[in-house]
């Protein structure tokens, strides 16, 4: 006789809604940080973080390098322990001491820049690697749930390809499933397209698209103005470890109120006429 698994919370299909988890409770954000710090040695990556993301909403990080955001990700899946504030997930301080972190990522899903894929695994095995492991997920049924979910990222053909015989943005989708493939309460993408050419960077946003229409909670970290523009529900603009401005994402691209959101949509050329107002300062940077 199997061992009965256990239970993780949005794994029954009751407590789902279009295959996406449904929130513990409706009034609870998903995530939530409250007064989050974080430093590597002398450097405070994060200063005093306060954020919410409620149940079904996409919101989208822009920033320049060093500004805290793929940081803040990794506080979120406890890669990075923080050093003081607290993160709520569905109302559960996970930074509490003593927190179960495998179960807690079981809630998490995270898309890195770099693929990550195992070479020596088919699309396939990569996708099911993690529920067969961790949730002792019978191989079959894995495989089945594995052929929706390379599906929904438009791979599902691509089953038994290995990584090395997959474009950047297939394997960057097979990534994606993977990570669906644990039920996840809310999706992380770290600049998911960053590594991508540029005519790659399209089926990977497509996709993040849909699942966000989709009602999958999401954070978003990108560099990709357009999605944000058109698939954020709130865009966040973080400088020195601190969210600058916040709001609608029309409303701080267009008009950015603060003015180091403007100089950082002027640098990125999102602004009209950026590209004649700027010049090569004395220090070789732009200004």
């Amino acid at each position: 006789m199997s061992a009965a698994r256990e239970t993780i919370p949005g794994s029954d299909p009751a407590d789902r809604v279009a295959g996406v988890p449904r929130a513990a409770r409706a009034d609870v954000p998903v995530v939530s940080l409250e007064g989050v710090h974080k430093s590597f040695g002398d450097n405070e990556v994060l200063r005093g973080v306060d954020l919410s993301v409620a149940a079904g909403q996409a919101l989208v990080i822009i920033g320049r390098s060093g500004s805290g955001k793929s940081t803040l990700l990794r506080c979120i899946n406890l890669l990075e322990p923080i050093d003081d504030g607290r993160i709520l997930l569905e109302g559960d301080e996970i930074t509490r001491r003593g927190a179960d972190v495998s179960r807690v990522r079981q809630r998490i899903g995270m898309v890195f820049q770099q693929f990550n894929l195992f070479p020596h695994l088919t699309a396939m095995d990569n996708v099911t690697l993690a529920v067969r492991k961790i949730r002792k997920v019978p191989r079959a049924e894995a495989e089945t749930r594995a052929r929706v979910s390379l599906a929904s990222v438009g791979l599902e053909e691509k089953a038994a390809h290995y990584p090395h015989q997959l474009s950047g943005g297939q394997q960057q989708r097979v990534a994606i499933a993977r990570a669906l493939m644990m039920e996840p309460h809310v999706m992380l993408f770290d600049e998911v397209t960053s590594a991508l050419d540029p005519e790659l960077v399209g089926e990977v946003l497509i996709v993040m698209r849909d699942l966000a229409r989709s009602g999958m909670t999401m954070l978003v970290v990108t560099h990709e103005m357009q999605f944000a523009r058109e698939v954020g529900d709130r865009l966040v603009f973080m400088d020195e470890g601190k969210i600058v401005e916040e709001g609608a994402p029309v409303d701080v691209l267009d008009r950015p109120r603060d003015e180091r959101t403007r100089t950082f949509l002027r640098r990125t050329l999102q602004l009209p006429d950026s590209l004649e107002e700027l010049e090569i300062n004395d220090e070789g940077g732009v200004a």
